[in-house]
């Protein structure tokens, strides 16, 4: 009688080793660089921004000989230097969009999502690149803002303050710098939730300029209940409510600065669930 030997068999299944985050950050942040896109978006955000503010302050000391006593008392040389800010913001809603709506429309989402199978990850990687670039291109496009307003109405003889001033500096580097990613990170999340640029973009612009274009319509009771808690008007109590104490569309700075970010939670939450919860 022959007798079976068993040998113990070797389990030959290889387990995937997890890819950390700073893996998935550098490929997120090798697609933005790589692509001749962004960095054209970076330049006319910053030509754009410098060159309206330039012009709006040249318009300004042009024609201050004609401006009232009432007009001359309001100048606020802080608030005429960001007049171009607009448009880099709308830039940069526009590159947040566009770093997720491109991979959908290419069909290199699939690959993204293959290489890294939690998706959450793959959103806060984007999150993380669009919240940096905004810190230090939104901040640099300020100042030179800032620095470019201020020389122009200096050389009109007009009302004028240094960067080094509190207010100034205030509202340049803590301010306007650190609520420059809120919308386009909005417009991050719409675009997972959307899949459309034109769809997240508009969007976005609505929820941005609404507030301002008709909140002086509406009764002061829903400039103070509503508009005032929407994610703009928030973030801009944080960057240049001081500025306007009894306006009713300004909370309180640090109020302000936390329902901003609950916003962003909110908004990136709904994309984390969309996209996990839909085929890419």
């Amino acid at each position: 009688m022959s007798s079976i030997t068993a040998t113990p068999t070797r389990d030959t299944t290889l387990s995937t080793p997890a890819i950390p985050f700073t893996a998935t950050l550098a490929s997120e942040w090798d697609k933005l660089v790589t692509v001749r896109s962004t960095w054209i978006t970076l330049a006319l955000a910053t030509m754009l921004s410098i060159g309206t503010t330039a012009l709006f302050a040249w318009v300004t000391g042009w024609s201050w000989g004609e401006w009232s006593a009432a007009d001359r008392a309001a100048f606020d040389p802080i608030e005429f230097s960001f007049v171009g800010t607009m448009f880099s913001t709308i830039l940069f809603i526009v590159l947040g969009v566009g770093m997720v709506t491109s991979e959908y429309s290419s069909g290199m989402m699939r690959l993204t999502m293959m290489a890294t199978p939690k998706r959450s990850r793959v959103l806060l990687a984007k999150a993380v690149i669009v919240t940096a670039v905004m810190l230090v291109v939104g901040t640099l496009i300020n100042i030179a803002n800032f620095l470019t307003a201020q020389a122009i109405f200096g050389a009109y003889d007009l009302p004028t303050v240094s960067l080094g001033d509190s207010d100034a500096f205030r509202v340049v580097v803590l301010g306007v710098g650190l609520t420059g990613p809120v919308f386009p990170l909005i417009g991050m999340a719409l675009a997972f939730i959307f899949r459309s640029t034109a769809l997240a973009i508009t969007a976005v612009l609505a929820l941005m300029f609404a507030p301002s274009f008709f909140g002086e319509l509406l009764p002061r009771r829903w400039q103070e209940d509503v508009l005032a808690w929407l994610p703009g008007q928030a973030a801009d109590s944080f960057a240049i409510g001081h500025l306007y104490p009894d306006s009713p569309m300004y909370l309180d700075p640090t109020l302000g600065l936390v329902v901003a970010i609950g916003w962003l939670v909110l908004f990136i939450s709904g994309a984390c669930l969309a996209l996990n919860r839909r085929d890419v």
